[in-house]
C-alpha cells in the first residue's frame, strides 16, 4: 500500500492494489466563513422578529405578507445553514473498488452513498467553464454548494462532482480517475 498523495491542500488520494480512495475537502476561507456565520445569525434574527410580528398585528393583509415573507425566509435559512455546514464539515469521498465507483457527499459524517458500475460509466470529463456567465460565477461563489468541475454519464444521466476545486486540480483528478476506471 502506498502512502497518501496530495493533489492540493483540498484533495488527497490513497491507493492500494484493490482500491483507490479520494477525499475532496470543501473549499474553506476563514474570512468568508465568518461572514457566512454572521449572515446566518442576522438572517435567523430577522426571521424571528418577523415571526413575532405576525402575532402583534390584526391586519390580515400584513399577516399575508408576513406568511409569504416567512416562506422565502425559510427557504434561504435552509440554504444558508446547508452552505455553512458544507463549508465547515463537508467533503466528497470517492472510492473505486471491485469495478464500482462509490461516491458520498459527506457533511459531518452524514450523506447518501451512491454506487456506480465502472463498466457503465461513460464520457468522464472536465466541465468547461463558460466565460462571463452569471450562473457560472454564482456556482463558484462561496455562499452556495455548486460549481462541480467533473462529470460522467451513467445510463443517460449526467453525474456531477468535485465541487469548487481549481481547474488544474480537476484535470489532474480526471487523469487519476480515467486511469483507474479505464475510460
Amino acid at each position: 500500500m502506498k502512502e497518501m498523495e496530495f493533489i492540493s491542500d483540498q484533495i488527497s488520494i490513497k491507493r492500494s492494489d484493490s482500491e483507490l480512495s479520494i477525499v475532496i475537502l470543501s473549499f474553506k476561507e476563514k474570512t468568508k466563513s465568518t461572514l457566512l456565520l454572521i449572515w446566518l445569525f442576522l438572517w435567523s434574527l430577522s426571521g424571528i422578529i418577523m415571526f413575532t410580528q405576525y402575532f402583534t398585528t390584526t391586519n390580515t393583509d400584513i399577516k399575508t405578507v408576513i406568511i409569504v415573507w416567512m416562506g422565502f425566509w425559510s427557504y434561504f435559512e435552509y440554504k444558508t445553514i446547508k452552505a455553512y455546514r458544507w463549508r465547515k464539515y463537508g467533503k466528497e469521498i470517492i472510492k473505486i473498488r471491485n469495478g464500482t465507483l462509490i461516491y458520498k457527499c459527506d457533511v459531518a459524517g452524514k450523506g447518501k452513498t451512491k454506487e456506480y458500475d465502472c463498466e457503465s460509466i461513460k464520457n468522464i470529463r472536465f466541465i468547461e467553464p463558460k466565460e462571463n456567465s452569471f450562473l457560472e460565477n454564482l456556482n463558484d461563489s462561496y455562499w452556495i454548494i455548486a460549481g462541480e468541475k467533473l462529470a460522467f454519464d451513467y445510463f443517460g444521466n449526467e453525474i456531477k462532482f468535485a465541487f469548487q476545486i481549481k481547474q488544474e486540480d480537476a484535470k489532474t483528478l480526471l487523469k487519476v480517475l480515467k486511469s483507474k476506471i479505464g475510460h
